[in-house]
């Protein structure tokens, strides 16, 4: 079968990652939003607009690379073009644990039976089907999810037209392979023998990292702050936590207030891709902050350069993740994104056991041209916050802070809110100055 070809939409790492799995000859264009980027190239490719993809390039499958898709898919289905979303696939395919699974996958042939039944409809699902039938198997098939609306099945059936598409009574004993995450199969194939090829973690053992797992409950019963970098906070609040000796974790540009203060965060955490790059040049700096934490978000940075004071964490974004909002009770083997390093860090308060965790500084109020941060940041906001979708990452936020409160209310975990200005009205909101009264 002759493989399709596709325009990625978005330029950065993950349409990179794209162009490297999929191939040159794969990739007709790129879009971008930005203006600037329109006209020019990008390995090669054309960068076009929109517009320009309607009058020439329909006839291209597009997959969007942007994080949540950054504005793009309510725009594409408001105009009923057919669209893959690189969030649908493993979060591999994002970079995710990227430079692990490279390692331990690399080069291994898919070992399935002779009869195959491909359940799911996304990029992931054509991927493996174009792979298999290189591998030599014939007997293979595509089973759309019901939940499909029926003009995207239409499209996929269009646009794919090799590929054979299984109804229920067709499927009898073949085995099912599961391309795309869903909370429950149709009724009718729960007899089925279903193998899961989405989720990568239960092949790839090398993403538990041992250290983490020592770390596990060493603070059972203790309370702990964790310091977001909203401007709420003052250099009085960690002169405070420093004087008292809390335990605190916090994130990211925390850095930039460490020539001001004597405080240090117990640990810190970083969990954004661009973000791992962004702030390399301080990692070695950090020699008085006993733990730090960095996601396996990015495949181009070099983890191998790291000292042994740093604890690498498998992290996790996909859109089955998102949707559903999972939390992970196992930080040493996975962590789930939640749209903000807050979530991260509060996944981690519970692993190391804490029983009360107080959050400082989340104002939960970013706006852009304003003062999101209490220090001055290194990098503007308009580029590296996403402010052309702030309004969709922060309602996803949300939802997984309702998560974290409802995990913690399941769990008699106390979470309150002692930021003094947020507009965070998930948790029980605190007065901070309260928690020093002896």
């Amino acid at each position: 079968m002759e493989n399709k070809k596709y325009v990625v939409w978005g330029v950065g790492h993950r349409g990179r990652l794209l162009y490297e799995l999929l191939g040159r000859e794969r990739i007709i264009a790129f879009i971008d939003s930005n203006p600037e980027k329109v006209g020019k190239t990008y390995e090669g490719c054309p960068i076009i607009d929109y517009n320009t993809y309607k009058e020439k390039y329909m006839s291209y499958v597009l997959i969007i690379s942007i994080a949540f898709g950054g504005g793009v898919t309510k725009l594409l289905e408001e105009d009923n073009i057919f669209y893959f979303s690189v969030e649908k696939c493993p979060p591999e395919f994002m970079g995710y644990g990227l430079y692990t699974a490279r390692r331990v996958l690399g080069g291994k042939r898919l070992d399935v039976p002779d009869h195959i039944v491909l359940y799911g409809c996304t990029l992931y699902t054509v991927l493996i089907y174009e792979r298999l039938r290189a591998e030599g198997y014939e007997d293979i098939s595509v089973f759309l999810p019901s939940s499909m609306r029926e003009k995207t099945r239409t499209m996929f059936t269009e646009l794919f037209p090799e590929i054979c598409i299984a109804q229920v009574d067709q499927i009898g004993s073949k085995k099912i392979l599961l391309t795309e995450k869903v909370k429950q199969l149709e009724p009718e194939l729960e007899d089925a023998s279903v193998t899961d090829i989405v989720d990568w973690t239960q092949y790839i053992p090398d993403y538990h990292n041992q250290k983490i797992e020592a770390l596990k409950d060493k603070y059972k019963g203790k309370r702990c702050f964790i310091v977001a970098t909203g401007p709420s906070l003052t250099y009085e609040d960690l002169a405070c936590l420093n004087k008292h000796q809390e335990f605190c974790i916090s994130m990211n540009s925390i850095y930039t207030c460490f020539s001001e203060t004597q405080w240090r965060p117990d640990c810190y955490t970083v969990l954004d891709a661009d973000g791992v790059l962004l702030w390399q040049d301080q990692y070695s700096k950090m020699k008085d902050i006993p733990y730090k934490f960095i996601a396996d978000s990015q495949p181009y940075f070099d983890y191998t350069q790291l000292d042994d004071s740093w604890y690498v964490y498998h992290s996790i974004l996909d859109d089955y993740s998102i949707r559903n909002m999972l939390f992970s009770d196992d930080f040493s083997s996975k962590v789930y994104n939640g749209a903000t390093v807050v979530y991260v860090c509060v996944q981690l308060a519970v692993y190391l056991g804490f029983q009360e965790i107080y959050l400082l500084g989340v104002d939960y109020n970013y706006q852009k041209g304003k003062k999101n941060h209490f220090t001055k940041q290194v990098e503007p906001d308009e580029m590296f916050d996403g402010m052309n979708q702030q309004d969709r990452i922060q309602g996803i936020s949300y939802v997984a802070f309702q998560k974290a409160n409802e995990y913690a209310l399941e769990h008699h975990i106390k979470i309150c809110n002692a930021s003094r200005k947020t507009c965070l009205d998930v948790f029980e909101q605190i007065d901070f100055d309260t928690l020093f009264i002896n």
